[in-house]
């Protein structure tokens, strides 16, 4: 099996001299591999998540010519403890990427495997476009629907959770059971269930998403990615990921 293509040790065809792709996998259930990625990056991919996720790295090998991070413990099993920490090792991941002018293409499930998850895709910046300072200014978040009746966002600011509530005020008629700091991240319970909706809720469950959106982007914010990150299944299965990103020079 050949090797998947390394920018910085081979030069890449005059046809894509600009920009240049690589691919990030989650694999298994603890697992994050490096397709392409310049091997200047693992240092720093490294650090990031160490930095983030509580278990660290266990281990580190090649395989089959990409780069893998083995973690200790399931940051890729969709309920439990690790559910709020592996979101935050995924938006450090993204971050990083971006910071070194690397912005994400797309989220994709390209496997049909059983309790597979999402590749993602990244492309070089324009160098010509954006600033050293552009690259650094990088603002992230997440928001996660968990069990069937939870929003949680993740690592947002004061002002983006407010406008969240706002959204659900708004749009969800049938109220907020709770509204808490749980694991470090704000985690609204709403009373019905939006994430298994029946009857109004079909309705007012994409009411009130479309509301999150809008009010995020009055903020300056836009989705960057709605990313499969869980192996979760059944009961247990969560739905995607929703991460944001603040517009700039770097990526609009």
């Amino acid at each position: 099996m050949s090797a998947p293509p390394s920018y910085s040790k081979l030069p890449a065809p005059h046809y894509l001299q600009s920009p240049r792709v690589c691919c990030i996998t989650l694999n298994e259930g603890d697992k994050i591999r490096l397709i392409g990625v310049p091997t200047e990056l693992v240092a720093h991919l490294r650090a990031g998540i160490n930095r983030s996720w509580t278990g660290k790295i266990s281990r580190e090998q090649d395989y089959n010519g990409a780069h893998e991070f083995k973690m200790h413990g399931n940051p890729w099993v969709a309920y439990g403890i690790d559910h709020v920490p592996a979101r935050r090792l995924i938006l450090e991941v993204f971050r990083i990427m971006a910071k070194h002018g690397w912005n994400l293409v797309q989220s994709a499930d390209v496997s049909k495997k059983h309790m597979d998850k999402d590749s993602l895709f990244f492309e070089t910046v324009d160098p010509n476009s954006v600033t050293g300072l552009d690259l650094q200014q990088v603002d992230m978040f997440c928001i996660s629907f968990g069990s069937s009746d939870k929003l949680r966002v993740i690592e947002g600011s004061q002002e983006v959770v407010a406008v969240v509530r706002q959204a659900i005020q708004a749009q969800w008629k049938h109220g907020i059971q709770r509204d808490e700091v749980r694991e470090t991240a704000q985690e609204f319970k709403l009373v019905g269930t939006p994430w298994y909706p029946s009857g109004d809720e079909t309705v007012l469950s994409r009411m009130m998403l479309s509301q999150v959106l809008a009010n995020l982007r009055a903020l300056g914010y836009k989705l960057y990615t709605s990313v499969d990150i869980s192996t979760g299944s059944g009961d247990n299965r969560d739905t995607d990921s929703w991460v944001f990103r603040r517009v700039g020079n770097a990526w609009s």
